[in-house]
Protein backbone atom coordinates (compact mmCIF):
# COMPACT_ATOMS: atom_id res chain seq x y z
CA UNK A 1 0.00 0.00 0.00
CA UNK A 2 1.33 3.44 -0.91
CA UNK A 3 1.46 6.28 1.59
CA UNK A 4 1.17 10.01 0.95
CA UNK A 5 1.70 12.98 3.21
CA UNK A 6 -1.13 15.39 3.84
CA UNK A 7 -1.14 17.80 0.90
CA UNK A 8 -0.53 21.03 2.83
CA UNK A 9 2.30 19.89 5.08
CA UNK A 10 5.08 22.48 5.00
CA UNK A 11 7.86 21.62 2.60
CA UNK A 12 11.30 21.79 4.19
CA UNK A 13 13.04 24.88 2.80
CA UNK A 14 16.59 23.63 2.55
CA UNK A 15 17.76 25.28 -0.66
CA UNK A 16 20.39 23.67 -2.85
CA UNK A 17 23.37 23.91 -0.53
CA UNK A 18 24.40 21.00 1.67
CA UNK A 19 25.57 23.44 4.36
CA UNK A 20 23.02 24.02 7.12
CA UNK A 21 25.06 26.58 9.01
CA UNK A 22 23.24 29.68 7.72
CA UNK A 23 21.03 30.15 10.76
CA UNK A 24 20.03 33.49 12.20
CA UNK A 25 20.51 35.04 15.59
CA UNK A 26 17.59 35.52 17.94
CA UNK A 27 16.98 35.77 21.66
CA UNK A 28 14.96 33.84 24.17
CA UNK A 29 11.67 35.54 24.93
CA UNK A 30 11.21 33.83 28.26
CA UNK A 31 13.01 31.83 30.89
CA UNK A 32 10.07 29.52 31.54
CA UNK A 33 12.28 26.43 31.43
CA UNK A 34 14.87 27.83 33.81
CA UNK A 35 14.90 26.90 37.50
CA UNK A 36 11.28 25.75 37.63
CA UNK A 37 9.27 26.48 40.77
CA UNK A 38 7.02 24.17 42.70
CA UNK A 39 3.49 24.44 41.45
CA UNK A 40 2.10 25.87 44.68
CA UNK A 41 4.96 28.28 45.36
CA UNK A 42 6.28 31.49 43.83
CA UNK A 43 9.87 30.78 44.86
CA UNK A 44 12.06 27.88 43.82
CA UNK A 45 12.87 25.33 46.51
CA UNK A 46 16.49 24.48 47.09
CA UNK A 47 16.76 21.04 45.53
CA UNK A 48 18.42 19.39 42.56
CA UNK A 49 15.29 19.28 40.41
CA UNK A 50 15.07 23.07 40.24
CA UNK A 51 18.75 24.02 40.43
CA UNK A 52 19.88 21.73 37.61
CA UNK A 53 18.47 22.77 34.22
CA UNK A 54 19.57 19.45 32.73
CA UNK A 55 18.01 17.43 35.54
CA UNK A 56 16.46 14.23 34.21
CA UNK A 57 18.29 14.30 30.86
CA UNK A 58 20.60 11.38 31.70
CA UNK A 59 17.64 9.22 32.70
CA UNK A 60 15.80 10.22 29.54
CA UNK A 61 18.73 9.36 27.27
CA UNK A 62 19.17 5.99 28.98
CA UNK A 63 15.46 5.25 28.54
CA UNK A 64 15.29 6.41 24.93
CA UNK A 65 18.38 4.42 23.92
CA UNK A 66 16.96 1.32 25.62
CA UNK A 67 13.98 1.57 23.25
CA UNK A 68 16.01 1.74 20.05
CA UNK A 69 14.93 -1.80 19.19
CA UNK A 70 11.35 -0.48 19.16
CA UNK A 71 12.25 2.20 16.64
CA UNK A 72 13.38 5.11 18.85
CA UNK A 73 15.86 7.20 16.87
CA UNK A 74 17.70 10.46 17.46
CA UNK A 75 19.83 11.90 14.67
CA UNK A 76 22.00 15.03 14.85
CA UNK A 77 20.22 16.52 17.87
CA UNK A 78 20.86 16.41 21.61
CA UNK A 79 19.68 18.10 24.81
CA UNK A 80 21.74 21.17 25.66
CA UNK A 81 21.71 24.46 27.57
CA UNK A 82 21.44 27.85 25.86
CA UNK A 83 21.29 31.52 26.87
CA UNK A 84 24.27 31.33 29.24
CA UNK A 85 23.25 27.88 30.50
CA UNK A 86 19.82 29.03 31.64
CA UNK A 87 17.58 27.56 28.92
CA UNK A 88 17.12 23.88 28.17
CA UNK A 89 16.44 22.81 24.61
CA UNK A 90 17.75 20.79 21.69
CA UNK A 91 20.98 21.43 19.79
CA UNK A 92 21.49 20.54 16.12
CA UNK A 93 24.92 18.92 15.97
CA UNK A 94 25.41 18.65 12.21
CA UNK A 95 26.28 21.25 9.55
CA UNK A 96 24.59 19.40 6.68
CA UNK A 97 21.10 20.25 5.47
CA UNK A 98 20.60 16.61 4.52
CA UNK A 99 20.63 15.81 8.24
CA UNK A 100 17.60 18.03 8.93
CA UNK A 101 15.25 15.25 7.82
CA UNK A 102 13.99 12.78 10.42
CA UNK A 103 16.03 14.07 13.33
CA UNK A 104 13.79 12.18 15.75
CA UNK A 105 11.54 9.14 15.56
CA UNK A 106 9.39 8.43 18.61
CA UNK A 107 7.70 5.02 18.50
CA UNK A 108 4.08 4.78 19.53
CA UNK A 109 4.92 2.67 22.60
CA UNK A 110 6.74 5.67 24.13
CA UNK A 111 3.82 8.05 23.59
CA UNK A 112 1.24 8.79 26.27
CA UNK A 113 -2.15 9.24 24.61
CA UNK A 114 -5.87 9.60 25.28
CA UNK A 115 -8.89 9.78 22.95
CA UNK A 116 -9.69 13.38 22.07
CA UNK A 117 -13.08 15.00 21.61
CA UNK A 118 -14.43 18.50 22.14
CA UNK A 119 -17.61 16.87 23.43
CA UNK A 120 -17.03 15.53 26.94
CA UNK A 121 -19.99 13.17 26.57
CA UNK A 122 -17.99 11.33 23.92
CA UNK A 123 -14.86 11.07 26.05
CA UNK A 124 -13.39 7.89 27.48
CA UNK A 125 -15.34 7.10 30.65
CA UNK A 126 -17.36 10.29 30.21
CA UNK A 127 -14.37 12.40 31.27
CA UNK A 128 -12.48 15.07 29.37
CA UNK A 129 -9.41 14.15 27.33
CA UNK A 130 -7.14 16.33 29.47
CA UNK A 131 -8.34 14.67 32.68
CA UNK A 132 -7.62 11.20 31.32
CA UNK A 133 -4.21 12.17 29.97
CA UNK A 134 -3.27 14.00 33.18
CA UNK A 135 -4.21 11.05 35.37
CA UNK A 136 -2.13 8.74 33.16
CA UNK A 137 0.84 11.09 33.29
CA UNK A 138 0.74 11.43 37.08
CA UNK A 139 0.37 7.70 37.62
CA UNK A 140 3.39 6.97 35.44
CA UNK A 141 5.57 9.63 37.04
CA UNK A 142 4.90 8.33 40.55
CA UNK A 143 6.15 4.85 39.58
CA UNK A 144 9.74 6.02 39.27
CA UNK A 145 11.88 3.68 37.19
CA UNK A 146 9.14 1.06 37.28
CA UNK A 147 7.22 3.12 34.74
CA UNK A 148 7.45 2.30 31.04
CA UNK A 149 7.70 6.09 30.57
CA UNK A 150 10.21 6.83 33.33
CA UNK A 151 12.63 8.68 31.05
CA UNK A 152 9.97 11.06 29.78
CA UNK A 153 8.75 11.66 33.33
CA UNK A 154 12.34 12.39 34.34
CA UNK A 155 12.49 15.19 31.75
CA UNK A 156 9.20 16.72 32.93
CA UNK A 157 10.08 16.51 36.63
CA UNK A 158 13.79 17.37 36.29
CA UNK A 159 14.58 13.97 37.74
CA UNK A 160 12.33 14.33 40.80
CA UNK A 161 10.36 11.22 39.80
CA UNK A 162 13.53 9.14 40.14
CA UNK A 163 13.91 10.36 43.71
CA UNK A 164 10.31 9.47 44.58
CA UNK A 165 9.53 13.09 45.46
CA UNK A 166 5.87 13.85 46.04
CA UNK A 167 5.83 17.27 44.38
CA UNK A 168 7.33 18.19 41.02
CA UNK A 169 8.66 21.46 39.56
CA UNK A 170 6.22 23.31 37.35
CA UNK A 171 6.57 22.95 33.59
CA UNK A 172 5.32 26.56 33.10
CA UNK A 173 6.27 28.49 36.27
CA UNK A 174 5.23 31.91 34.95
CA UNK A 175 1.83 30.87 33.63
CA UNK A 176 -0.84 33.18 35.01
CA UNK A 177 -2.11 30.59 37.52
CA UNK A 178 1.14 30.98 39.47
CA UNK A 179 0.99 34.77 39.80
CA UNK A 180 0.25 36.30 43.19
CA UNK A 181 -2.80 38.53 43.69
CA UNK A 182 -0.55 41.59 43.57
CA UNK A 183 1.01 40.47 40.29
CA UNK A 184 -2.40 39.74 38.76
CA UNK A 185 -3.67 43.15 39.83
CA UNK A 186 -1.28 44.71 37.32
CA UNK A 187 -3.48 43.35 34.52
CA UNK A 188 -6.73 44.85 35.81
CA UNK A 189 -6.17 48.25 34.19
CA UNK A 190 -7.29 47.09 30.71
CA UNK A 191 -10.40 45.30 29.53
CA UNK A 192 -8.31 42.60 27.89
CA UNK A 193 -6.43 42.13 31.14
CA UNK A 194 -9.69 41.75 33.08
CA UNK A 195 -11.01 39.25 30.53
CA UNK A 196 -7.80 37.24 30.82
CA UNK A 197 -8.07 37.14 34.60
CA UNK A 198 -11.66 35.95 34.28
CA UNK A 199 -10.58 33.19 31.91
CA UNK A 200 -7.86 32.11 34.34
CA UNK A 201 -10.35 32.00 37.20
CA UNK A 202 -12.79 29.97 35.12
CA UNK A 203 -10.02 27.57 34.12
CA UNK A 204 -9.13 27.01 37.77
CA UNK A 205 -12.77 26.37 38.65
CA UNK A 206 -13.06 23.87 35.81
CA UNK A 207 -9.89 22.06 36.87
CA UNK A 208 -11.13 21.85 40.46
CA UNK A 209 -14.39 20.34 39.24
CA UNK A 210 -12.54 17.85 37.08
CA UNK A 211 -10.45 16.85 40.08
CA UNK A 212 -13.58 16.50 42.23
CA UNK A 213 -14.99 14.09 39.62
CA UNK A 214 -12.05 11.69 39.91
CA UNK A 215 -12.77 8.38 41.59
CA UNK A 216 -11.77 7.77 45.20
CA UNK A 217 -8.72 5.71 44.30
CA UNK A 218 -7.35 8.39 41.99
CA UNK A 219 -7.86 11.17 44.53
CA UNK A 220 -6.17 9.06 47.19
CA UNK A 221 -3.02 8.99 45.06
CA UNK A 222 -2.97 12.61 43.87
CA UNK A 223 -3.85 15.89 45.50
CA UNK A 224 -5.38 18.76 43.57
CA UNK A 225 -1.89 20.31 43.37
CA UNK A 226 -0.64 17.09 41.78
CA UNK A 227 -3.55 17.08 39.34
CA UNK A 228 -2.86 20.72 38.48
CA UNK A 229 0.81 19.93 37.79
CA UNK A 230 -0.24 17.20 35.36
CA UNK A 231 -2.91 19.35 33.70
CA UNK A 232 -0.38 22.13 33.21
CA UNK A 233 2.06 19.73 31.57
CA UNK A 234 -0.67 18.34 29.32
CA UNK A 235 -2.04 21.73 28.27
CA UNK A 236 1.42 23.06 27.44
CA UNK A 237 2.80 19.97 25.69
CA UNK A 238 0.07 17.84 24.07
CA UNK A 239 -0.60 17.52 20.35
CA UNK A 240 -3.82 16.32 18.86
CA UNK A 241 -4.71 14.91 15.48
CA UNK A 242 -6.30 12.13 13.45
CA UNK A 243 -3.64 9.47 13.76
CA UNK A 244 -5.76 6.48 12.77
CA UNK A 245 -3.11 3.83 13.33
CA UNK A 246 -2.88 4.59 17.04
CA UNK A 247 -5.79 2.27 17.71
CA UNK A 248 -6.21 0.56 14.35
CA UNK A 249 -9.59 2.22 13.82
CA UNK A 250 -11.70 2.09 10.69
CA UNK A 251 -9.47 1.37 7.72
CA UNK A 252 -6.95 -0.62 9.76
CA UNK A 253 -3.48 0.32 10.99
CA UNK A 254 -2.01 1.15 7.57
CA UNK A 255 -3.19 4.68 6.84
CA UNK A 256 -1.79 7.68 5.09
CA UNK A 257 0.68 9.69 7.15
CA UNK A 258 -1.05 12.29 9.31
CA UNK A 259 0.71 15.61 9.57
CA UNK A 260 0.44 17.15 13.01
CA UNK A 261 2.00 20.46 13.45
CA UNK A 262 1.28 23.50 11.35
CA UNK A 263 -2.07 25.23 10.94
CA UNK A 264 -2.88 27.27 7.85
CA UNK A 265 -1.68 30.47 9.51
CA UNK A 266 1.80 29.04 10.02
CA UNK A 267 1.77 27.51 6.54
CA UNK A 268 1.27 31.00 5.15
CA UNK A 269 4.53 32.11 6.79
CA UNK A 270 6.38 29.32 4.99
CA UNK A 271 4.87 30.14 1.60
CA UNK A 272 5.61 33.86 1.91
CA UNK A 273 9.24 33.45 2.86
CA UNK A 274 9.84 30.55 0.49
CA UNK A 275 9.06 32.93 -2.35
CA UNK A 276 11.91 35.22 -1.30
CA UNK A 277 15.27 33.61 -2.20
CA UNK A 278 17.13 35.97 0.13
CA UNK A 279 15.36 34.35 3.09
CA UNK A 280 16.85 30.94 2.34
CA UNK A 281 20.03 31.56 4.27
CA UNK A 282 19.29 34.60 6.43
CA UNK A 283 16.16 34.76 8.49
CA UNK A 284 15.73 36.90 11.59
CA UNK A 285 12.89 35.70 13.80
CA UNK A 286 11.43 37.94 16.46
CA UNK A 287 11.94 35.60 19.36
CA UNK A 288 12.44 32.13 20.71
CA UNK A 289 10.30 31.17 23.67
CA UNK A 290 11.01 28.45 26.15
CA UNK A 291 7.78 26.55 25.83
CA UNK A 292 6.71 23.24 24.49
CA UNK A 293 4.23 22.68 21.64
CA UNK A 294 0.48 22.83 22.11
CA UNK A 295 -2.34 21.03 20.37
CA UNK A 296 -3.01 22.90 17.16
CA UNK A 297 -5.49 21.48 14.73
CA UNK A 298 -7.27 18.34 13.71
CA UNK A 299 -6.33 17.36 10.19
CA UNK A 300 -5.90 14.42 7.82
CA UNK A 301 -7.97 11.24 7.73
CA UNK A 302 -11.53 12.02 8.82
CA UNK A 303 -12.14 8.32 9.53
CA UNK A 304 -9.30 8.07 12.01
CA UNK A 305 -9.81 8.33 15.75
CA UNK A 306 -8.76 11.67 17.22
CA UNK A 307 -6.00 11.33 19.79
CA UNK A 308 -4.21 13.67 22.18
CA UNK A 309 -0.56 12.69 22.52
CA UNK A 310 2.56 13.69 24.44
CA UNK A 311 5.72 13.27 22.38
CA UNK A 312 8.98 12.65 24.27
CA UNK A 313 12.10 14.33 22.83
CA UNK A 314 10.11 16.23 20.19
CA UNK A 315 8.52 18.45 22.84
CA UNK A 316 11.97 19.28 24.24
CA UNK A 317 12.40 21.74 21.36
CA UNK A 318 11.61 25.35 22.20
CA UNK A 319 9.13 27.36 20.18
CA UNK A 320 9.77 29.80 17.35
CA UNK A 321 6.70 30.92 15.43
CA UNK A 322 8.51 31.09 12.10
CA UNK A 323 10.17 27.68 12.36
CA UNK A 324 9.36 25.44 9.38
CA UNK A 325 9.21 22.19 11.31
CA UNK A 326 7.07 19.19 10.35
CA UNK A 327 5.88 16.48 12.73
CA UNK A 328 4.11 13.47 11.27
CA UNK A 329 2.72 10.15 12.38
CA UNK A 330 4.14 7.55 10.01
CA UNK A 331 2.32 4.20 10.09
CA UNK A 332 5.19 2.53 8.23
CA UNK A 333 7.40 2.97 11.32
CA UNK A 334 4.51 3.11 13.79
CA UNK A 335 5.88 6.32 15.20
CA UNK A 336 6.08 10.10 15.16
CA UNK A 337 8.76 11.72 13.01
CA UNK A 338 10.27 15.21 13.37
CA UNK A 339 11.92 16.91 10.39
CA UNK A 340 13.39 20.41 10.36
CA UNK A 341 13.78 23.31 7.94
CA UNK A 342 16.42 26.04 7.98
CA UNK A 343 14.22 28.37 10.01
CA UNK A 344 14.23 25.81 12.81
CA UNK A 345 17.90 26.57 13.51
CA UNK A 346 18.65 29.54 15.74
CA UNK A 347 22.14 30.79 16.43
CA UNK A 348 23.31 30.72 20.03
CA UNK A 349 26.70 32.27 20.84
CA UNK A 350 28.09 31.71 24.32
CA UNK A 351 31.72 32.17 25.41
CA UNK A 352 32.71 32.55 21.78
CA UNK A 353 31.16 29.20 20.85
CA UNK A 354 28.50 29.20 18.13
CA UNK A 355 25.80 26.53 18.12
CA UNK A 356 22.42 25.93 16.51
CA UNK A 357 19.38 25.55 18.75
CA UNK A 358 16.50 23.51 17.32
CA UNK A 359 13.10 25.22 17.41
CA UNK A 360 9.67 24.09 16.29
CA UNK A 361 6.59 26.18 15.65
CA UNK A 362 3.05 25.76 16.88
CA UNK A 363 1.71 28.64 14.86
CA UNK A 364 0.15 31.96 15.81
CA UNK A 365 -1.18 32.13 19.37
CA UNK A 366 -2.84 35.06 21.12
CA UNK A 367 -1.03 36.85 23.92
CA UNK A 368 -3.84 35.93 26.32
CA UNK A 369 -3.31 32.22 25.66
CA UNK A 370 0.45 32.52 25.98
CA UNK A 371 0.17 34.17 29.39
CA UNK A 372 -2.53 31.80 30.58
CA UNK A 373 -0.86 28.48 29.79
CA UNK A 374 2.82 29.23 29.20
CA UNK A 375 3.94 32.39 30.96
CA UNK A 376 5.60 34.28 28.12
CA UNK A 377 4.83 36.84 25.44
CA UNK A 378 6.24 36.82 21.96
CA UNK A 379 9.09 39.30 21.60
CA UNK A 380 9.50 39.95 25.34
CA UNK A 381 12.97 39.03 26.59
CA UNK A 382 14.07 38.47 30.18
CA UNK A 383 17.62 39.74 29.81
CA UNK A 384 19.17 41.02 33.01
CA UNK A 385 16.57 39.63 35.41
CA UNK A 386 18.36 38.08 38.38
CA UNK A 387 17.82 38.01 42.12
CA UNK A 388 20.51 38.93 44.63
CA UNK A 389 21.74 35.33 44.77
CA UNK A 390 22.04 35.13 40.97
CA UNK A 391 18.91 33.02 40.49
CA UNK A 392 15.97 34.09 38.35
CA UNK A 393 13.59 36.57 40.00
CA UNK A 394 10.11 35.35 39.09
CA UNK A 395 8.43 38.49 40.38
CA UNK A 396 10.47 40.60 37.95
CA UNK A 397 9.64 38.24 35.11
CA UNK A 398 5.92 38.55 35.80
CA UNK A 399 6.12 42.31 36.16
CA UNK A 400 7.84 42.59 32.79
CA UNK A 401 5.20 40.36 31.20
CA UNK A 402 2.38 42.40 32.75
CA UNK A 403 3.93 45.68 31.59
CA UNK A 404 4.34 44.37 28.05
CA UNK A 405 0.75 43.13 27.98
CA UNK A 406 -0.53 46.49 29.25
CA UNK A 407 1.50 48.39 26.66
CA UNK A 408 0.09 46.30 23.85
CA UNK A 409 -3.51 46.71 25.00
CA UNK A 410 -3.44 50.11 26.68
CA UNK A 411 -5.92 51.52 24.15
CA UNK A 412 -8.59 48.87 24.89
Amino acid sequence: MAYSKVAWSLILLLGSSDDASGFATCRSASLTKQHDTRLHSTTAPDDVSTKNPLGGVDSFEEWFAANSSSGAQVNSIKHALFSSNSLRGLEFTSTKSSDLSKVAVVPRKLVLSAPFSDDEDEQEGGRSWDTNLSVKLWQECTKGKNSAYYGYCALLTRGANMEQKQTYPSTAPDALRHWTSTQKALLETTENGKKLLNVEQKQQEEWKQKYANLNASEKANMSFEDFQWAMEAVHSRAFRGDFGALDGGEGGPLRKIASLLLPLSALAFGIIYASDPSMNKFYIPLSIVAAAPVALTIIADSKGSKEAVMLPLIDSANHLQEADSVIEFDPSVDGFVLSLGRKCLVKDVDDGRERAQVCISYGVRKDSELLLNYGFLRGVTMDGIKSDDGDVDRSQIRQRLAEAFLERYSSD
